[in-house]
């Protein structure tokens, strides 16, 4: 029962783990529409925000997987190696990613006419990370 409930918990944490990447990658992409066309793509950002939203929203129904800390499924979990082994890859590759990409992105800005350039590097630097360590994670476990 055990092994059945902890396979439960990572296809779970794994469609979650989907959907805040998917969610992200939209959110990304609307930022970049609104970055190089200011003001003229409200529609055209909020739209697939929206749409990300609807379909990212976790659904309440768990299928009676329980997420106490002190079941033995959830402990088995935190206690895996592989997976552990993959948290520890994702946030390398992710904090190298945030190491690299400012000074790269800067050098490009120079040569695109953008209004604000600095919060620009800024967010899209965060959301690189945090997409590149998402999809690491989800590459890496399992």
């Amino acid at each position: 029962m055990p092994a059945d409930q902890t396979e439960r918990l990572v296809q779970f944490s794994r469609r979650q783990l989907w959907c805040v990447l998917i969610f992200l990658l939209v959110l990304g992409a609307g930022h970049l529409v609104n970055l190089f066309v200011p003001g003229k793509s409200a529609a055209l950002v909020s739209l697939p925000i929206f749409l990300a939203v609807f379909f990212a929203m976790p659904s309440p129904k768990t299928n009676g997987i329980g997420f106490a800390s002190t079941s033995p499924a959830m402990k088995a979990l935190q206690n895996d190696e592989l997976r552990q082994f993959a948290l520890a890859k994702a946030f390398r590759n992710g904090f190298f990613i945030l190491l690299a990409y400012p000074p790269l992105c800067a050098i490009a800005l120079t040569g695109w006419a953008v209004a604000d350039p600095l919060p620009a590097v800024v967010a899209s630097g965060a959301w690189l990370g945090a997409v590149v360590f998402l999809a690491s994670l989800l590459w890496y476990d399992r």
